[in-house]
């Protein structure tokens, strides 16, 4: 029996109209418990993604990407509650299969390249750091630490999965398409002036979300995590609207980097529309075709402007100007950070353990409900240098194959330069108010997806180079 280069091995009733009958099937009955009880619904979603996973396995890597925005929890008392954190491990186990499959090197695949031990090396270093802390694992500290790793996995599995163009452009739709609805259920928000009821049964079991105060988070759990999420998309939209040569490829990221801007001013957050600004700023500095880039970006701005006064006319202070304990506890928090980092300058206090360890040091705040509210000064308290050091690296290695790709005369090669690079930028100045890697597994697994598809074109891009070598040498 042939194995296909997406699916998995299955049996020949797998396959044509029996197989699409099965889904249909599926699809409905998931329809009709997801109306009825959210259990039913995350039992639903489950069972329907292993289907797939076995069925076509290509369907299912795009459904992780699509889904990546919701992050369903279990209310029973089972470890690990988080259904996409599986997920992730399963993606990563299914690749591994259609590899090996296709007789491909696990070796090169995991180890190949300096980027990706470094990946490999920052997640012990993660791992040791909380093992050699004195307070050890514990419930806070574990869950972030499992969390990294299936960022991990995510990482390694699209590394490993996407080794065409054809995957590539196939993904950045639908990424694309999950925005849109991520800005439509965010409007919906705005309207409703509330988090809805919809979203309440999307998370029945939900901990620690704030009292509504008019900033949407859409479907994830908090409106600063919305707003980091919101900020690694922008650049593939704004790369599609200027670098596509598919006409409906430019006109969805047209229509998405506008919703998507009218998100990211709902969610109120001043670090957020910050970053987007720089990320903005950077991105025209690597486009030759400026003119037209700034064209399209106003007309993407007035389609972001006239939902934004469609949908509320009231005005918000408080992108406007920080409010005084906003300021202050932000100091309080880095000053707890570097205390700590001061204290255990080598690996630091443990992977995740900052939440368990800042009351501490600030003793009128309640522990475990804060971060540091800055991605240099947590990494460094909870990783000391030697996470720090490697975080940086890595970062260093991404931005240079951004800008290779960029440079390259592939149109495809330059659209994922300018995307990686984009939200590589948007993250980096996002961080010096935010940390959100912890406290949103959507924006963490997303991250290390665009890393993915930055390192995989990059490779690509190689193959191609010295594929052509040798020709032009003949020639």
């Amino acid at each position: 029996m042939m194995i296909s280069d997406n699916a998995l091995a299955k049996p020949a009733w797998a396959e044509g109209s029996v197989m699409a009958v099965l889904i249909a099937a599926v699809a409905v009955l998931c329809v009709a418990l997801a109306v009825s009880d959210s259990l039913f619904l995350l039992a639903a979603l489950g069972l329907g993604l292993l289907l797939v996973a076995v069925l076509r396995f290509e369907w299912f890597v795009y459904a992780q990407v699509f889904f990546l925005p919701w992050y369903p929890l279990l209310g029973m008392n089972i470890h690990p509650r988080d259904i996409s954190l599986v997920m992730h491990f399963l993606l990563f186990a299914g690749v591994w299969i259609v590899r090996r499959q296709k007789g491909l090197s696990a070796k090169q695949w995991i180890l190949g390249g300096r980027t990706k031990k470094g990946v490999l090396l920052f997640a012990a270093v993660a791992s040791v750091s909380l093992l050699s802390s004195t307070l050890g694992l514990n419930k806070d500290s574990t869950r972030s630490l499992e969390q990294l790793l299936s960022y991990v996995a995510v990482f390694f599995a699209l590394a490993g999965w996407v080794d065409t163009k054809e995957k590539t452009e196939k993904v950045i739709k639908v990424l694309l398409w999950s925005t849109i609805g991520v800005a439509l259920f965010g409007f919906c928000q705005v309207i409703a002036k509330g988090y809805t009821a919809f979203y309440f049964q999307l998370y029945a079991f939900q901990e620690d979300l704030e009292e509504w105060s008019g900033r949407i988070v859409s479907f994830l759990f908090h409106f600063n995590s919305l707003a980091g999420y919101l900020n690694l998309v922008l650049p593939f939209s704004l790369a599609g609207m200027v670098l596509a040569r598919d006409r409906a490829l430019k006109n969805l990221a047209l229509i998405c980097h506008g919703m998507t801007l009218a998100g990211l001013y709902f969610t109120g957050s001043r670090g957020g529309l910050i970053a987007c600004a720089g990320m903005l700023l950077v991105a025209l500095f690597f486009i030759k075709q400026r003119q037209m880039a700034v064209s399209k970006i106003l007309l993407a701005s007035t389609l972001a402007l006239a939902i934004v006064f469609a949908l509320s006319r009231e005005t918000t202070t408080r992108v406007k100007e920080a409010d005084e304990f906003t300021v202050v506890s932000r100091l309080a928090l880095w000053g707890a950070a570097g205390s700590m980092f001061i204290e255990h300058p080598i690996l630091g206090v443990g992977y995740g353990n900052y939440r368990a360890l800042y009351s501490d040091y600030l003793p009128a705040l309640a522990p475990n409900q804060l971060d540091a509210h800055n991605l240099y000064l947590q990494l460094l308290a909870e990783t000391g240098i030697i996470g720090f050091a490697i975080f940086c690296l890595l970062a260093w290695s991404f931005a240079r194959m951004a800008l290779k790709l960029v440079r390259n005369d592939d149109p495809l090669f330059r659209f994922l330069g300018l995307a990686v690079g984009g939200a590589l930028a948007a993250t980096l100045i996002h961080g010096m108010v935010d940390y959100l890697f912890n406290v949103s597994p959507q924006f963490g697994a997303l991250f290390w997806l665009i890393m993915a598809l930055g390192l995989a074109a990059f490779e690509q891009s190689r193959k191609r180079a010295e594929i052509q070598s040798p020709a032009r040498r003949e020639a």
